[in-house]
């Protein structure tokens, strides 16, 4: 309350006098990071965002309302490039707020630092206004949100962000946050400040973010593709267990993981993985980067509704199946020979072999690669979305499959021998409106439901005898629910179909 009066009697002040403060209208936040993190130079500048823009290749659909983007802050030359396939989708989209959130680097403070209102954030291109009423209401929200001038005035990660920002939009104002402390109680505050806002339509939400630091990229990737997989689940509480115990990196993973959770209780449904490199993309070196990862967090159109959910559902056209990926006869023993391969190597020291493939093999493919021995699983795991180039998905996968599947201990490489490789290569989901369109056979499933998450493959159904009733019931007991959570109206389902085949 107290600092709810100061803030006010700071902007009567305002009206009555011209004085210098970075609280009070008229102050400006000069760029810090211009000649360094991306060109000083205007006309140098504009080139380089709109390069970036123009190079945006085969971006996928966002099928319904836009709500929240996560994106890198590196140098531009380096980053920029992922950091454009999000931007990519503000372009005509009549935002005109942009809630931007960051960590800070350079000053260590507890809480949130809103560096406005009246602050003006200026870049070579231009200024850009805080949205003086939203920053309001976000320093009234929490005794620890506050204004923290140190924690701006040397930080890049939101700074970087503005160039593309003001080529995108027309006109927007901006809500500028950084985080000091990443720990639970601050990813928690953020994402409630930020649920309590009511933006409409016109606002985005971006979280500002590089991933793993300064290893090989196959090393970088093991750790990554760990983190990309929470947000691929919409799995927050994972991603925080991770970043915790440093099997994910992320130097802005606090701000990502709160603005998801403001998302998803605005209503997102879906995510899609963008673009994903590193800085070895640039530079050609990939012994020694850092990782990228654009990504976009949407309310889907086509959001499952259910007043009542049964077995019995008549007159429902089958829909047409998203189109699988092609792979012919010497393909798929190619994948399973990558699998094996990258096993080996890596048991063996560590490490994961170069691979020089088709280029069908370096299309983006979702799959997942499971373990059998003396007809036992013995460890499987995957990618949903395609997050990555195939034949990368499937060594990178069948690396986890063998020492990461928690319900297993690692192979040993004396095991090898024994072990059969088989792989699936996934189709696009498909969000089920009526169980009369799961076929027994073809499609596997995969249920969310709050936090819990249950994927079966469809050959699991196959091998079990199951019927549709039994698989919707193992698939639910799979996410840690009673068999019957798939009935539930809170609960969705997405089928999928896959290219199946093994050694």
């Amino acid at each position: 309350m107290k600092k709810r009066i100061f803030i006010n009697l700071l902007w009567a002040v305002t009206a009555l006098v011209s004085i210098s403060s970075p609280i009070l209208y008229g102050a400006v936040r000069e760029p810090v990071v211009a000649g360094s993190f991306y060109p000083a130079d205007s006309l140098e500048l504009s080139k380089m965002v709109q390069g970036h823009l123009d190079k945006v290749e085969n971006l996928p659909d966002i099928d319904g309302q836009l709500i929240a983007l996560i994106v890198p802050h590196a140098g531009l030359i380096y980053s920029g490039q992922i950091a454009a396939y999000g931007y990519k989708l503000l372009e005509n989209s009549g935002i005109d707020k942009v809630i931007l959130c960051g960590p800070s680097h350079r000053f260590s403070f507890m809480g949130l630092s809103v560096f406005g209102p009246f602050v003006n954030w200026k870049t070579p291109l231009g200024v850009v206004k805080c949205n003086n009423s939203i920053c309001d209401k976000l320093i009234s929200f929490d005794s620890n949100i506050e204004i923290i001038r140190q924690a701006h005035l040397q930080e890049h990660s939101l700074e970087v962000q503005l160039p593309y920002l003001q080529t995108v939009l027309d006109n927007f104002e901006l809500i500028p946050i950084a985080m000091g402390n990443q720990d639970k109680a601050n990813i928690n505050l953020l994402a409630k400040a930020l649920e309590s806002l009511d933006t409409a339509n016109n606002a985005i939400m971006i979280a500002s973010s590089d991933w793993q630091h300064f290893r090989a990229a196959s090393e970088g990737w093991k750790l990554d593709s760990l983190g990309l997989s929470c947000f691929e689940n919409m799995d927050m509480d994972k991603l925080e267990q991770h970043l915790e115990s440093k099997e994910v990196e992320m130097c802005g993973g606090g701000p990502t993981a709160a603005v998801m959770k403001a998302a998803i209780a605005k209503g997102a449904d879906k995510v899609k993985i963008l673009k994903y490199g590193d800085s070895g993309d640039i530079t050609g070196d990939k012994s020694n980067v850092v990782s990228y990862a654009a990504i976009a967090i949407y309310k889907s159109n086509d959001k499952k509704t259910k007043t009542e959910a049964t077995n019995s559902d008549i007159g429902i056209k089958e829909k047409k199946l998203p189109n699988q990926f092609e792979l012919s006869q010497p393909e798929k023993e190619e994948l399973l020979d990558i699998a094996r391969k990258s096993i080996e190597s890596y048991l063996t020291d560590g490490s994961t072999p170069d691979f020089d493939v088709s280029d069908n093999l370096k299309k983006f493919g979702a799959a997942f690669v499971t373990l059998e021995k003396d007809g036992q699983l013995r460890g499987c795991i995957g990618h949903t979305s395609a997050v990555e180039e195939l034949y990368k998905t499937v060594s990178g996968c069948a690396i986890k499959a063998a020492t990461q599947d928690r319900r297993f201990p690692p192979v040993k490489p004396e095991e090898m021998k024994q072990i059969h490789i088989e792989i699936s290569v996934m189709s696009p989901m498909q969000l089920i409106e009526s169980f009369e369109e799961i076929v027994v056979g073809r499609d596997g499933l995969i249920i969310f439901k709050g936090q819990y998450r249950g994927l079966l493959l469809p050959q699991v159904a196959t091998d079990y005898g199951w019927n549709r009733t039994e698989f919707l019931e193992q698939t639910s007991r799979k996410a840690g629910l009673d068999k019957n959570a798939y009935l539930a109206d809170d609960a969705v389902i997405y089928k999928f179909q896959a290219v199946i085949f093994g050694e």
